[in-house]
């Protein structure tokens, strides 16, 4: 036997569909909306003092909630209607009229889903009636176009018509009858609540079915866990069947089936990789904003004397220190000028005055003035009498020192930017000039302007 057909053949991986993704959801553990104290309501927000009020759903004791409890469950006398026989004075769980209850995977009575070693009961309800010859005549033809979904539509219709029929029957018709689809055997691991089921409802299969279009596998990560030969997985489709849900739960304290954490008869056990609850005002971990105890901030509040009604840009109490990092000694609480490590500045002293106690912003004494070029007092650079102090010029072209760029005898820099082509800012070569030009005064480029100073030559 040949994967290979005499009619079907080989299909390329370029329409070859990919392998079905099954996604296997973590299993989640719904325990409740959140603290029984919670919402937006006196207790959810703990009133002015931010506290906790009422008792604890848990124990009736006061003080906490009933997820931070810690004693033993007290029963507590129902005073509701019980949604099963609308009767006052019980709960469904104790309804004495209650149905008798039913295993959630084989529908019977006497046993639970966890204790279940029957088949799963399968509700085909939503799948059409149709004879099996039709389903396999709409099956022949989605093959014909490819369409894989359609193909599986088919299937399902074809199964609940001959409900008998199993993975290895349908790959030698398919084999025999040149359809091109292949069910293909995987040996893939999935999350514990999560099993292989056949087509007859049969639970705990080693392989996984796969609905391809080609034999072969679509990448190389496949390979491993790819059957080698055709007879092969005949074989393996004896024992496989596709993921579906258990329908047990998973406790996230100690990792068995069959309970929820809530129930845990084991002590609660501390998992790092498990998501804290942290609050975002006080930054505690074990309690949310809405359960903090401690009084919330006005986010709006001034950052330097942390009053509201104003912000810091406002504020006139002296710059606080409380949270700063000095930049000479990395230490906490004061600022660089007031280090008592000292290095260098001065002392901080003010810049203008020279005295210590304050900066030179913060100065009262009249301004100084020094000139740039002769270092005298009164007078700015360009107003200096002096002759230029060429050795204090810096030249822009050649970085050097002694001359400026207008005296420079090196060669002129090349400044790759937007407007780089042309003399000034405006200007351009006529290759590439703006598409729209500008005023006429202004134009670089173009004939009859005031500033032709341009790259190009004018049209």
């Amino acid at each position: 036997m040949s994967w290979d057909t005499a009619g079907g053949g080989d299909s390329g991986w370029d329409s070859g569909a990919a392998a079905n993704a099954f996604n296997e959801p973590v299993p989640n553990e719904f325990t409740g909306g959140g603290h029984d104290d919670g919402g937006l309501g006196e207790r959810g927000q703990g009133g002015e003092s931010g506290g906790y009020r009422g008792a604890c759903f848990q124990c009736g004791q006061e003080g906490h909630n009933k997820a931070d409890c810690t004693n033993p469950a007290v029963a507590r006398e129902f005073t509701g209607n019980c949604r099963l026989c609308d009767e006052v004075g019980h709960r469904a769980a104790d309804c004495p009229t209650a149905p008798p209850k039913l295993c959630n995977n084989c529908k019977e009575e006497g046993h639970s889903t966890v204790d279940c070693k029957n088949a799963r009961k399968i509700d085909r309800s939503e799948i059409a009636d149709v004879p099996a010859e039709l389903a396999w005549r709409d099956l022949v033809a989605a093959s014909a176009e490819g369409d894989l979904d359609d193909m599986k539509e088919a299937i399902a219709k074809y199964i609940k018509a001959n409900p008998d029929t199993n993975y290895v029957e349908l790959e030698k018709a398919f084999r025999s009858q040149n359809i091109n689809l292949y069910l293909i055997a995987l040996e893939k691991e999935l999350a514990a609540t999560f099993t292989n089921m056949d087509l007859q409802g049969n639970l705990d299969k080693k392989f996984t079915v796969s609905y391809r279009k080609s034999p072969r596998h679509a990448r190389p990560k496949e390979k491993e866990i790819w059957p080698e030969t055709p007879e092969e997985n005949l074989e393996r489709l004896k024992d496989a069947g596709e993921p579906v849900d258990r329908g047990i739960p998973k406790c996230l304290n100690c990792d068995q089936l069959g309970h929820i954490s809530k129930n845990c008869p084991e002590e609660k056990q501390e998992n790092a990789d498990r998501a804290e609850v942290k609050c975002f005002n006080c930054d505690e971990v074990g309690h949310r904003v809405r359960d903090c105890p401690n009084p919330r901030p006005d986010k709006f509040a001034c950052r330097n004397c942390k009053q509201s009604g104003h912000s810091s840009k406002e504020c006139t109490e002296p710059r606080s220190a409380e949270g700063i990092e000095c930049k000479k000694c990395n230490e906490i609480g004061h600022f660089s000028r007031d280090c008592p490590q000292g290095g260098g500045g001065g002392g901080g002293a003010c810049h203008n005055c020279g005295e210590e106690g304050h900066r030179s912003k913060e100065c009262t004494n009249e301004k100084k003035i020094i000139c740039r070029n002769c270092d005298q007092e009164g007078h700015v650079g360009r107003d200096c009498t002096k002759p230029r102090d060429y050795s204090r010029v810096k030249c822009s072209n050649c970085d050097q020192m002694g001359h400026t760029k207008v005296r420079c005898k090196e060669p002129l820099k090349v400044d790759v930017g937007e407007n780089a082509n042309g003399g000034n800012d405006f200007g351009g070569s006529a290759a590439n000039a703006f598409d729209q030009p500008g005023p006429a005064e202004f134009t670089d480029g173009g004939a009859g302007t005031l500033m032709d100073d341009g790259g190009g030559d004018p049209w």
